[in-house]
């Protein structure tokens, strides 16, 4: 949208959903960063394992990097949905006639999908983090051995996470009713709030990880 706002803009339904959809994209995109960056993590107890000390450096310092990303990932999201809506806003009221259409409700479906991918990909997320620990459990019987720091927090970010993907599908699903009765109404607006307080919890529970994965907690 940013690379575009040299175009007359428009306070038209699709053009708020495409902005709400982007955003969520870009949640997904941290959280698969994440999830990557905490599979290194894995990886990098068992190079420990072996004694790779140079695999195990590497494996650190990608994980971290990645960590670092997956969280600015969502700090640059919020802005740019920030912006988005304002520029948008600034933009000529549409009809209400052309709020009615059937492109319209199929951009509502989209968008609730797009909730739908959230929230599977945030249960799936944290089903990995949460079993983290049992898999350093694993590793410690099997090979007889006692690793590193303290991994009992993990497993509570996880459950939390999961939770958080639970309620981003409820949340969905209410505003995908809301989004309908606004359309069926001719007029439309993105509830910003909503979309920033989210974005703050998943900032929070990814910079939780984040400390996590720098070794900080």
């Amino acid at each position: 949208m940013l690379i575009a706002k040299h175009l007359p803009s428009a306070k038209d339904a699709r053009i708020y959903m495409s902005v709400e959809r982007t955003y969520l994209a870009y949640i997904r995109l941290s959280l698969y960063t994440l999830s990557f960056a905490v599979s290194l993590r894995k990886l990098e107890v068992l190079a420990d394992i072996t004694q790779r000390i140079h695999v195990s450096a590497f494996l650190e310092n990608v994980a971290v990097v990645l960590s670092i990303i997956g969280t600015f990932l969502i700090i640059v999201g919020i802005i740019i949905f920030h912006f988005d809506i304002k520029y948008i806003e600034g933009g000529i009221e549409v009809s209400p006639k052309e709020t009615i259409d059937p492109r319209i409700y199929m951009a509502v479906e989209r968008t609730f999908l797009a909730w739908v991918r959230t929230s599977i990909a945030l249960i799936v997320f944290g089903f990995v983090i949460e079993k983290f620990e049992f898999f350093l459990q694993q590793l410690e019987k099997v090979f007889n051995i006692s690793l590193k720091g303290d991994h009992s927090a993990l497993a509570g970010v996880g459950i939390f996470i999961i939770f958080i993907g639970l309620f981003t599908l409820i949340l969905g699903t209410v505003n995908f009713y809301r989004t309908i009765r606004q359309v069926d109404a001719g007029y439309y607006r993105t509830n910003t709030w909503l979309y920033k307080i989210y974005g703050a919890v998943i900032f929070f529970a990814c910079l939780l990880l984040t400390l996590y994965v720098l070794k900080i907690i």
